[in-house]
């Protein structure tokens, strides 16, 4: 629900589903996402718990209130990779082959992209030859073709 507050800020209010953080010795367990109200602006995010009936369709003078009440939204990876936020997420094996796969992938790219960079004048003189080539033998046929062409006409 778009919104304009007393700043003149234009602010989106929506609810927003919060995983929940499942015990470690029940990953079997279904466990049903808390909620939250948030609100989104051009320049920060806020949340708040506080969930009245009807959110985030009321009046504009109450989804105000709720924003004054609002907290920032708690980060859940800094840049570095590590989480700051919900801990029991840790160990877990998909987290785990992500940021292995992730380290991987830049030690891949640190590798091998000075050699392309390396070999990228070879790569451009290798494509002007070809088309060199290409565009030889284009002339060379068309002169065969012109010149069968040409017989068959003086021969009618």
């Amino acid at each position: 629900m778009p919104f304009t507050d007393g700043d003149g800020v234009c602010w989106l209010a929506y609810i927003e589903g919060v995983p929940a953080a499942p015990s470690p010795r029940l990953w079997s367990q279904t466990v049903l996402p808390g909620r939250r109200l948030r609100f989104d602006s051009a320049t920060e995010s806020r949340v708040t718990t506080r969930l009245p009936a009807g959110s985030p369709f009321l009046a504009d003078a109450r989804l105000q209130s709720l924003l004054h009440e609002a907290g920032p939204v708690p980060a859940l990876a800094s840049a570095t990779g590590s989480w700051s936020g919900d801990s029991s997420i840790l160990g877990h094996p998909v987290i785990e082959w992500a940021t292995r796969a992730g380290e991987l992938a830049r030690a891949v790219v640190a590798e091998w992209s000075p050699r392309w960079r390396r070999r990228a004048d070879r790569r451009q003189t290798l494509h002007r030859r070809v088309l060199e080539l290409v565009s030889g033998a284009s002339n060379t046929l068309q002169v065969v073709v012109v010149a069968v062409l040409g017989q068959r006409r003086a021969q009618r």
